[in-house]
C-alpha cells in the first residue's frame, strides 16, 4: 500500500474511533430518531438505555451499536437489542427528514392501545417516515389478542404491514368462535395512534354486549375506534 493510500486509512479510521467514543446521550439529542430513557449510558460504539420508549410507547432496556460507514453520509444508524415489554432487535435509522426503524423482530406486549391483552410477534419489519408521514412499510405479525371481555377466547390474528393515510398501519385479522375479528392498529412518528376494532360475530344475542362495551354497529360488523398518544 502506498504512502498516500496509508494516510487515508489511518486518518479514516482515526475519525471513525473519534465518532465511535460519542456519547450516546449527545446522539440522541441531535437525531430525529423518537428514543427516549430515564437513563442513557456508554458511547455511540457501545450503550444501553434503560427505562427506554420509542415515539412514547415503553420498550424496556435497549442495548445500542452504532454502525459507523452510514454516519459519514449524514445517516444514524443504531443496531439494538431490547429486554422488556419488547423483547427482541432492531436497526434505528435518522437521516435529515427521513427516521424509522428496519429488521425489527421480537415479541411486544401491547397495552393501552385498545386491544385487550395483546401479545405481537414482529418478523423482519419495516417502519420508515418522511415529514411525518409513513412511506414504506414491510414484514410480517401474528398477534394473539383476548382472553377477557368482549372477547372470551384468546384469538390468533395475522397480518403485514402497510402506509394507510400516513400512518404506519398493522391491519390484522383472524376467527374465534365464530366471530370475525379485524384490527387496524395505526401509529404516527410522534406516537399518536388510532385503532380500529372490528368484531362480525354471527351470533345475534352479542349486539348488547358489544353494544355496552362501546361498539357502533354497522350492517353485520361492529365496530370500536379509540385514539390516543404519549
Amino acid at each position: 500500500m502506498t504512502t498516500p493510500r496509508l494516510l487515508i486509512v489511518f486518518v479514516a479510521a482515526f475519525i471513525a474511533m473519534l465518532i465511535a467514543l460519542i456519547p450516546l446521550s449527545a446522539v440522541l439529542g441531535w437525531s430525529s430518531l423518537p428514543l427516549a430513557a430515564e437513563r442513557v449510558e456508554g458511547t455511540l460504539w457501545g450503550g444501553r438505555l434503560t427505562g427506554a420508549a420509542v415515539a412514547g410507547q415503553p420498550v424496556g432496556t435497549v442495548r445500542t451499536r452504532l454502525e459507523i460507514l452510514p454516519l459519514f453520509g449524514g445517516v444514524v444508524r443504531l443496531r439494538t437489542e431490547t429486554k422488556g415489554p419488547f423483547t427482541g432487535k432492531a436497526r434505528l435509522i435518522s437521516a435529515k427528514t427521513r427516521m424509522g426503524a428496519d429488521l425489527v423482530t421480537g415479541v411486544v406486549a401491547v397495552e393501552g392501545l385498545g386491544l385487550p391483552d395483546a401479545t405481537v410477534r414482529l418478523d423482519n419489519v419495516t417502519a420508515a417516515f418522511d415529514r411525518g408521514r409513513c412511506i414504506r412499510a414491510a414484514g410480517k405479525a401474528r398477534a394473539q389478542v383476548g382472553g377477557g371481555g368482549v372477547l372470551p377466547q384468546p384469538v390468533e390474528l395475522t397480518g403485514a404491514p402497510a402506509c394507510i393515510d400516513g400512518r404506519w398501519t398493522l391491519p390484522l385479522s383472524g376467527e374465534t368462535g365464530g366471530t370475525r375479528v379485524e384490527v387496524q392498529l395505526g401509529f404516527s412518528p410522534d406516537g399518536a395512534w388510532r385503532n380500529e376494532l372490528i368484531l362480525i360475530p354471527t351470533d345475534p344475542a352479542l349486539g348488547q354486549a358489544l353494544s355496552a362495551s362501546g361498539f357502533t354497529q354497522d350492517g353485520d360488523r361492529w365496530r370500536r375506534v379509540t385514539e390516543g398518544r404519549p
